[in-house]
């Protein structure tokens, strides 16, 4: 690979953030997140991804660039001990089936959570569209 097409990689894949600071087709951020991103101690918890359900992130792909997600649903792990549902949850993106996502980490950005690495699973595809699912278990 060329000197030039490393320096163009970098770039781009820097540049995705920028879709974020332009703002384009993101909602108003919550306010307990935005705090928590302005005090740089932002964690996922089941009541804040609640309160992201249908907003729009973007997924920082290594090869694709920045590809939309939505924010679905929140759901409790099935797996979930009584009474631990609201620290075992799984969340689900909406995105489109083309290009294909594969099972991994991914830097997803949002206005109110920032930039975090989340390991993404696909877990159903319905038409032009597939679901990605991210699984939370904040048990110590």
């Amino acid at each position: 690979m060329s000197e030039q097409a490393i320096s163009r990689r970098a770039l781009l894949k820097a540049g995705g953030g920028s879709l974020l600071a332009a703002g384009l087709g993101l909602a108003a951020k919550p306010a307990a997140a935005a705090d928590a991103v302005a005090a740089g101690d932002f964690a996922w918890t089941r009541a804040l991804a609640e309160s992201l359900v249908g907003q729009s992130f973007w997924l920082n792909h290594p090869e694709h660039r920045a590809l939309s997600l939505t924010l679905q649903a929140v759901e409790t792990a099935q797996l979930a001990p009584e009474g631990g549902g609201a620290l075992q949850f799984y969340v689900l993106f909406s995105a489109a089936a083309v290009p294909a996502i594969q099972a991994g980490s991914y830097e997803i950005e949002h206005e109110a959570t920032g930039r975090q690495l989340l390991f993404l699973q696909p877990s159903a595809r319905q038409g032009a569209r597939v679901t990605l699912r991210a699984d939370f278990n904040l048990q110590a």
